[in-house]
């Protein structure tokens, strides 16, 4: 009679002999348990601590915990589909021992059980541990003090010990319906098999280079903010799926050309290396493009994200050229009545207003087409062209800017960021403005008033008389006015503060201040609330990607560490036959060397290539986040590329030598 003891004992020994197997798959799952809790236990924190902003920087945290639990799936499924994979034939042998496929299935059921439990263990007290430092972290990249106060809260250690329960019972149930899927004989014969040599698939070669081709088109086409949101995603989609078939099936039909050039295969080092990778190529290529859109992964989010976080400054000094914004619809002069109001309210907190600027302007929402001006777009309109016009002063702006501008009546003077020439004269509504010049550049706060869409045009116009009656042809001619509705001048208002007075206490009664004297008050904001409120939100932004990144790094190191374990062990008896045929140390270790840069490097260059080729689009996404500054997105993108390509160097010696030791065995 077996003892109780025997299969919980036979799955420690087996955990044990296979440790070189386990102990990755045990610091992955830990890794990602502890990831997984500290996400969900900062997002308890910030929600509890009553800190600005909390509701949304929560739900940022809380749309990033599916990602991660998605993640951590896939993570643990792949390093225990490898672990069962180079354990076949063990399972084969216990079969042929005499052990029936349920007794099999209560061993896997014990090292599933240890492992599971190991993980959730440590990963949550690792978790616990480190949240409170990660929440300090979140708190100082969100630009907010909070009190040291030591908790763990409760519901996140449920929601895990549920989460990986669930999910270490699917990998279970996988390797249970494996083994009784599977026969005896060839599970002892699993080693042998694969040796067959692939064919070269050149119609999914083919597929793979017209998918790269359409992915990389669609991302270069891109003309605008709004147009890249949607088309980046097709686009993605479509370098994924070039990314694989590449790889899978371009690889080994570019090995079969170089096999058929003579003068480069029949080389020892090259003969090894070519005729190696051919053999095993299939199997590898799923492992190499995966490998490959990680590190895409991990270069895209990294960038964008820092890119959003230090760019905060240059989006606020744009948005506030002044502390204060207040905005109002001018139907008449509302600027005596501004000044007196932010005096009164100042000199009522002990502040004092300086720097008073301000400006009236309208804005349209317009298609240019080659007809012209289009104020009321439709379907028609080239989407590619949606933009926004915005009309000033000629007396505002030279107020506004200092620049003098010298324009006669019926002129007007032009800044556009859109491809097309501009015609002699603009037609605005009813009214024809010849265009007497031409800017290069405007003032960045002007360019936020443009709601940072791709496509802008500001146009000067001699008098406020112009303004008025451009909007009253607008209200006119308006063939839809739910749709388009009632067009209004806007009049902008930026003032600094000066004093040692309650700033907190100011700000938060502005508003009723300003309502007191300005009629049809559209929005009083200022630049201390908006900076809480952008860092919170980037903030945000940095630690979710930072988070999947990590997420990204695991299952990236996880693979390149398999990948070359599996390569070691399908290499010795390989490299041993060589040895014994004449070749020395160094001509084998040379060999290897080139094989593993060959296959491992690979996947690193085409991340590289693909980020190359997205940074376009991506610069006008960051756009529509209003991040004009593409130059600090070009050095947060070659830093991180730096970095990765560091990390990804150093995972690759370490792996390299465990399959060193491996072959040489």
């Amino acid at each position: 009679m077996v003892s109780r003891l025997f299969y919980p004992r036979m799955a420690a020994e087996n955990l044990r002999k296979n440790k070189s197997f386990y102990l990755p798959y045990l610091l992955s799952g830990i890794l990602v348990v502890s990831l997984y809790y500290m996400l969900s236990a900062i997002k308890i924190m910030v929600v509890e601590s009553g800190m600005k902003g909390a509701r949304s920087m929560g739900t940022i945290l809380q749309a990033s915990v599916p990602i991660c639990a998605f993640m951590a799936l896939v993570i643990l499924f792949y390093a225990n589909s490898f672990v069962m994979k180079r354990r076949k034939r063990e399972f084969g042998l216990y079969s042929i021992l005499g052990m029936e496929k349920r007794h099999i299935s209560l061993v896997m059921l014990w090292e599933v059980l240890y492992t599971a439990v190991l993980s959730m263990v440590l990963g949550i007290i690792c978790g616990a541990l480190f949240s409170q430092l990660m929440f300090l972290l979140f708190s100082k990249a969100a630009h907010f003090t909070v009190q040291l106060a030591f908790q763990i809260p409760v519901g996140p250690i449920w929601w895990t010990f549920v989460l990986f329960a669930v999910i270490f019972g699917l990998v279970l149930l996988y390797d249970i319906v494996s083994v009784f899927r599977s026969d005896p004989i060839m599970l002892l014969h699993s080693d042998k098999t694969g040796e067959r040599e692939p064919k070269a698939r050149w119609f999914l070669a083919g597929a793979g280079a017209l998918f790269l081709a359409g992915g990389y088109g669609l991302a270069l086409s891109v003309k605008s903010a709004q147009e890249a949101v949607g088309i980046f995603f097709l686009a993605v989609l479509l370098v994924v799926l070039a990314t694989y078939c590449l790889f899978i099936a371009g690889s080994i039909a570019m090995l079969k050309l170089l096999r058929k050039n003579g003068r480069f295969y029949y080389k020892p080092s090259n003969f090894i290396s070519v005729s190696g990778m051919i053999y095993r190529m299939k199997q590898n290529a799923v492992g190499l493009a995966t490998i490959c859109i990680l590190s895409t992964a991990v270069l895209v989010t990294l960038s964008t994200c820092f890119s959003l976080f230090l760019g905060e400054e240059d989006i606020l000094e744009s948005r506030f050229p002044r502390e204060v914004q207040v905005t109002c619809m001018d139907t008449k002069n509302p600027r005596p009545l501004l000044d007196q109001a932010a005096e009164e309210h100042a000199a009522r907190y002990g502040f004092s207003i300086k720097n008073e600027i301000g400006y009236s302007m309208v804005n349209f929402a317009i298609a240019y087409t080659e007809k012209g001006l289009n104020l009321f777009p439709d379907g028609s309109a080239d989407y590619n062209y949606i933009g926004l016009l915005s009309c000033i002063t000629k007396e505002y702006y030279e107020e506004y800017t200092g620049e003098s501008i010298s324009l006669q009546e019926g002129e007007a003077a032009v800044y556009s960021t859109y491809e097309q020439p501009l015609d002699a004269a603009i037609q605005i509504g009813e009214t024809s403005f010849s265009v007497a010049k031409t800017l290069d550049a405007i003032d960045a706060s002007l360019e936020y008033n443009q709601m940072g869409l791709e496509n802008r045009m500001l146009v000067i116009l001699p008098s406020l008389d112009d303004l008025e009656k451009i909007v009253a042809d607008y209200n006119r001619n308006n063939p839809d006015p739910e749709m388009f509705g009632e067009k209004y001048l806007q009049y902008y208002y930026y003032f600094d503060v000066e004093g040692e007075g309650d700033r907190e206490a100011y700000y938060n009664t502005m508003r009723d201040a300003f309502n007191e004297r300005v009629d049809r008050l559209s929005i009083v904001d200022n630049i201390d609330d908006a900076r809480q409120d952008f860092y919170g939100m980037y903030g945000s932004l940095l630690f979710v990607g930072i988070f999947l990144v990590l997420m990204f790094m695991i299952a990236t190191v996880l693979i390149i560490y398999y990948k070359q374990i599996t390569e070691g062990f399908d290499d010795n008896k390989r490299f041993h036959i060589m040895k014994n045929v004449g070749m020395s140390n160094s001509e084998i270790r040379k060999t290897i060397q080139k094989q593993v840069l060959m296959v491992f490097f690979l996947p690193l260059g085409l991340a590289f290539l693909h980020t190359a080729v997205a940074f376009p689009v991506l610069c006008k996404v960051l756009i529509a986040f209003n991040l004009y500054n593409t130059g600090l997105f070009f050095l947060c993108t070659l830093a991180t590329a730096v970095v990765f390509a560091l990390v990804y160097f150093i995972v690759y010696q370490i792996t390299a030598h465990a399959y060193y030791r491996i072959v040489q065995s």
